[in-house]
């Protein structure tokens, strides 16, 4: 009877085992459809977001990536992409979340580097941008110019200028700071021996001091505005600060002087005071969408620096939209 129980036992075990192998293989079958079928909505759900990016569609860019994020919280792509539509939606503080979730992954991830530097520019937080570029130069030290005019954001100037002497001193110095040295560092005036007896030999005068004895002789406008020009693509703010103001007070009719003079202060981080001039100035502007467009971004700068991210992007896109109209 034993004997009879066991072979019953023993063709029964015969017959299950096909079952319980195919039951392995299709549970196995199961899993392999459902990750292929998560990579395939992954994918459809990134490419919707950068088809989204591509139109100025950002927040349907946003949740599109939202969905990536759920089925791929690893994805430093996913990360780095809703960093980017954050910042198209002047979202600065979200942003910097997201791309500081990618570095958590990839911290020398020279992209995101600079993106992170990006964002705290654009939010004023200049320290925090050399602290950001600082890293990037130990990962390629051929970035370490850039540094220059973050050290003058932030308030820094004996940082670049030493900087700046250093380049030159390698001849490192690229092309586009080379007005910024003469502004910065001013030649010393060279004594010389002639016919016995010392003597003061000039250095030849920079492009500013020219324009200002142009302006000097001439008086007008035109050669004002020139001076002004060049003082804010030199980085002067602070003389642009002052001559714009006397600007105000010779030309108080032209809109451009109220501008320059806007974005000395901003330039200066004196945010309330450049947004009082800007206003002041739009009262005489007529029918100039560039110059306009010009105003309401300085405005959208200055209420991003008072932390009023709301109407900093609501000057922001009546700037696009003056741009679009030209």
């Amino acid at each position: 009877m034993i004997r009879k129980v066991k072979h019953i036992i023993i063709n029964i075990g015969v017959f299950m085992m096909p079952i319980f192998f195919f039951a392995q293989e299709d549970v196995a079958s199961k899993e392999a459809m459902l990750i292929e079928q998560e990579n395939i909505n992954f994918q459809t759900f990134f490419f919707e977001s950068l088809q989204q990016k591509a139109i100025g569609n950002y927040d349907k860019a946003v949740y599109a990536l939202e969905a990536c994020k759920k089925l791929d919280k690893e994805s430093v792509a996913v990360w780095f992409e809703l960093s980017k539509n954050y910042v198209f939606l002047l979202k600065y503080t979200e942003a910097e979340y997201y791309i500081l979730k990618g570095l958590e992954i990839e911290p020398f991830n020279l992209h995101m580097l600079r993106h992170l530097k990006e964002i705290k520019a654009r939010q004023n937080d200049y320290k925090g941008a050399v602290k950001i570029q600082l890293k990037i130069i130990e990962l390629l030290p051929k970035e370490e110019a850039d540094l220059v005019i973050l050290y003058i954001k932030s308030g820094e100037i004996d940082k670049a200028i030493t900087l700046i002497k250093k380049l030159d001193k390698a001849n490192r110095l690229p092309s586009h700071l080379v007005a910024l040295k003469e502004s910065l560092i001013q030649p010393k005036p060279v004594i010389t021996e002639k016919r016995n007896r010392s003597a003061f030999k000039e250095e030849p005068k920079n492009k500013t001091e020219l324009l200002k004895e142009n302006y000097n002789l001439k008086k007008d406008f035109n050669s004002l505005k020139l001076v002004l020009e060049r003082e804010l693509k030199t980085k002067q703010y602070l003389e642009l600060l002052k001559d714009s103001g006397e600007a105000i007070n010779l030309y108080p009719a032209q809109p451009f002087v109220y501008l320059m003079h806007g974005m000395a202060f901003n330039n200066t981080r004196k945010y309330n005071e450049a947004i009082k001039t800007l206003e002041q100035g739009l009262d005489y502007l007529i029918d100039d969408n560039d110059l306009k467009s010009q105003f309401m971004e300085q405005l959208s700068l200055s209420y991003k620096g008072l932390g009023n991210n709301k109407t900093a992007s609501s000057y922001y896109k009546k700037a696009l939209d003056l741009r679009k109209k030209e």
